[in-house]
């Protein structure tokens, strides 16, 4: 039997088939399919590589910012792909589509309206430099200075010494 290190190095099976998001040109980040094969690759059979049980499936989009989603709306994006709801698993490339399509119809967006939250945490609709450096070091484990953080900023074109809005944080992310 497989441990869960040689399922995390194992590439799921249906991975080497192109998707349907792949096809159409748009690709998930190297990063996030990366962590989503980590993902896939706790929850699959050493008999069925790739194949995941439905109700990982939904751990797994949660993980990947689905905690939204409702078990009514888990059907619907089910629908939306073509899948059986009466079905109990799915292919790794079943997953990379939702995930895909998902992340570039708003989910990118929201990720980034969920981060600057952590920083606005008096919900003002601004932060500063030295809200994000705080709230980063309380995160990271890497120290972080404000001269970082400053130059970030800078690079995007902002002042860091002004207030940054939701709206010059989205840009800002988006640049990189």
């Amino acid at each position: 039997m497989a441990t869960k290190q040689q399922n995390l190095r194992r590439q799921p099976q249906a991975h080497a088939n192109k998707t349907l998001v792949q096809k159409q040109g748009v690709k998930l980040p190297d990063y996030l399919v990366d962590d989503l094969r980590a993902a896939v690759a706790i929850y699959e059979t050493e008999d069925q590589p790739g194949l995941i049980q439905m109700n990982y499936v939904r751990g797994i989009l949660w993980n990947f910012g689905f905690w939204r989603l409702t078990s009514k709306d888990f059907e619907k994006e089910l629908i939306s792909h073509d899948i059986d709801t009466k079905r109990t698993s799915l292919e790794w490339n079943e997953v990379l589509n939702i995930v895909t399509k998902r992340y570039y119809s708003g989910g990118r967006e929201q990720e980034i309206k969920d981060t600057f939250k952590i920083f606005d945490r008096r919900d003002r609709g601004t932060t500063t430099v030295a809200e994000i450096k705080a709230a980063l070091q309380s995160k990271l484990e890497v120290p972080v200075t404000e001269n970082e953080v400053n130059e970030m900023f800078e690079m995007a074109g902002l002042d860091p010494s002004n207030p940054i809005s939701l709206n010059d944080f989205m840009n800002v992310m988006k640049s990189f």
